[in-house]
């Protein structure tokens, strides 16, 4: 092999976190790979939301939210350029496109990915990119919001929440959730391309209290 040839193969090898070292396993999960490996193997990425049938309290706690049941799945597609919605029948196909891009979220990998298991997702088949654990690790704030990313980075918040998705659920008003979870995916998106484009975003806890973070999301 060449020396050019081996310059550009070794360019191209992933970067590992220490979580890699520690459990023993030969093959890195995506959360040992740091973001920028992650987006430099993936080229396309699926941004991903849920919506549950039932409350955490409802199923006996977080220790059993594979029981919380979908009612609604959202996503975007980069590869299409598309937003795309699933009921619960149409699973199989979001978890094909999960398996193939990038999945890139808001707390997916402690809520949405785990909710998604018992209709077949496998979530080490998963490479993940979860917006709410690369800030935390970033500020070392716990429990950080989506709505106060989204206010400070675009200024614009969420709609409305998850208690009232499952609400509407109860009520038969399926169109409501699909809109509601859309627009999730769509300030989820935003917030993404947002910290690739300009290098950072901005937390905003209060009108008072706006916070800068540079982030590595390209």
């Amino acid at each position: 092999m060449s020396n050019a040839n081996s310059s550009k193969s070794s360019s191209t090898r992933i970067k590992l976190n220490a979580s890699f070292w520690k459990h023993g396993y030969c093959v890195p999960f995506s959360e040992d790979v740091i973001p920028s490996s992650l987006f430099l193997k993936n080229r396309h990425f699926l941004v991903l939301d849920i919506e549950t049938q039932r409350l955490v309290q409802d199923v006996g706690g977080w220790d059993h939210i594979d029981k919380l049941g979908v009612s609604i799945a959202c996503a975007y597609d980069s590869r299409t350029d598309e937003f795309i919605s699933f009921r619960e029948h149409e699973l199989s196909k979001l978890i094909e496109l999960c398996e193939e891009r990038l999945v890139v979220g808001y707390n997916i990998r402690g809520f949405d990915l785990p909710v998604l298991v018992p209709y077949g997702l496998k979530i080490k088949r998963v490479e993940a990119f979860d917006i709410m654990y690369d800030l935390e690790a970033l500020t070392r704030q716990r429990f950080l919001k989506l709505e106060a990313v989204a206010r400070g980075t675009l200024g614009t918040g969420k709609s409305a929440d998850g208690l009232q998705a499952v609400e509407w659920w109860k009520q038969g008003e399926i169109q409501k959730i699909i809109d509601y979870c859309m627009m999730d995916v769509k300030v989820t998106r935003d917030v993404f391309q947002f910290g690739r484009q300009n290098g950072f975003v901005r937390i905003q806890r209060s009108e008072e209290n706006v916070t800068q973070v540079p982030v590595q999301w390209n």
